[in-house]
């Protein structure tokens, strides 16, 4: 971690990769089909991540822009300070600087559309109703820190 800070203090984040990997795999295991929704996009086929700055979305609401894009998904923001929204609210501005993540098969691949799409009203996020939670055991057999 210390090597990372010298090296590449505002390029690079460390991440312990046996936790999240061993959390992941605890995950997958509760959630069926889980395991193939992360392989799609974590992995080196099919669609991934990119950030790219569209002007021409400059204030323009989350909502507006969640039909700009013919061949990709808008899921978050990354702000001209470096904080990232995932999946921010629908009336989230869009500002100068602000970069748009999107999910889509190449960086390549898609292009902002003209916007002739007709918005129906727009509609809040549903709210999250919070359940009781209740204690889970799960024995995972065979896991290492080192696999």
């Amino acid at each position: 971690q210390e090597l990372f800070a010298l090296v590449a203090p505002d390029f690079a984040e460390v991440v312990v990769t046996h936790d999240i990997i061993g959390r992941l795999m605890l995950q997958c295991a509760r959630c069926p089909g889980l395991a193939c929704v992360l392989e799609e996009m974590m992995g080196f086929e099919g669609s991934e991540f990119y950030f790219e700055e569209w002007p021409e979305l400059v204030g323009k609401s989350f909502y507006e822009i969640t039909c700009r894009f013919d061949d990709a998904v808008p899921i978050g923001i990354k702000t001209s300070t470096g904080e990232v929204f995932i999946n921010p609210e629908n009336d989230h501005i869009i500002k100068e600087g602000d970069k748009i993540l999107v999910l889509a098969e190449d960086n390549d691949s898609y292009e902002v559309n003209d916007g002739s799409y007709k918005i129906h009203g727009i509609k809040k996020v549903p709210e999250i109703v919070e359940t009781e939670q209740t204690v889970e055991k799960i024995m995972f057999c065979g896991w290492r820190r080192d696999m």
